[in-house]
């Protein structure tokens, strides 16, 4: 039981720290910089679902409490799941995209696996246009990809 409750507070402070890294070199760099410095080079560990489950879980609770801005936190969330995807054995894929809204532009990030959605709730990426991917020899049109096909964990709360 002890075992249990050292490794959620120690995840939840991971989280922490990842998120709140992620804050501060955004401020100074540049995107394609940020993920430079996020990219392990090589995968790492083994996935285990459930445990991604649980870091999906905190990061979205952590960006709950701590917003990154009004209109969402996708973009923190995406980088620091990015982070911790591709230190769990996840070959995933950072994407922003735009769409025309009203008279201006609105944005979204997510991350895709196997030309997939991974850990993103719902269909709003899909009314997106890609425009930038990481790493860049991966690109992905969202009008090219397949239709949503259910993955054990691909839904999580923001």
């Amino acid at each position: 039981m002890m075992k249990r409750v050292v490794r959620k507070y120690r995840m939840v402070l991971q989280v922490a720290a990842v998120v709140s890294w992620i804050r501060l070199r955004l401020r100074g760099e540049s995107l394609p910089a940020v993920l430079k410095r996020l990219n392990p080079g090589a995968l790492s560990g083994r996935p285990d679902p459930a445990r991604f489950e649980d870091l999906v879980y905190y990061v979205d609770c952590w960006l709950r409490l701590f917003p990154y801005n009004a209109k969402g936190n996708c973009f923190p969330r995406s980088l620091a799941l990015y982070w911790f995807a591709t230190r769990s054995g996840y070959p995933v894929s950072f994407h922003c995209g735009v769409r025309k809204d009203g008279a201006g532009l609105d944005g979204h990030a997510w991350l895709m696996l196997d030309r997939q959605p991974f850990h993103e709730p719902g269909q709003h990426w899909q009314r997106f246009t890609v425009t930038y991917s990481f790493p860049p020899d991966q690109p992905v049109n969202a009008d090219l990809v397949s239709p949503m096909r259910p993955r054990n964990g691909t839904t999580a709360a923001i």
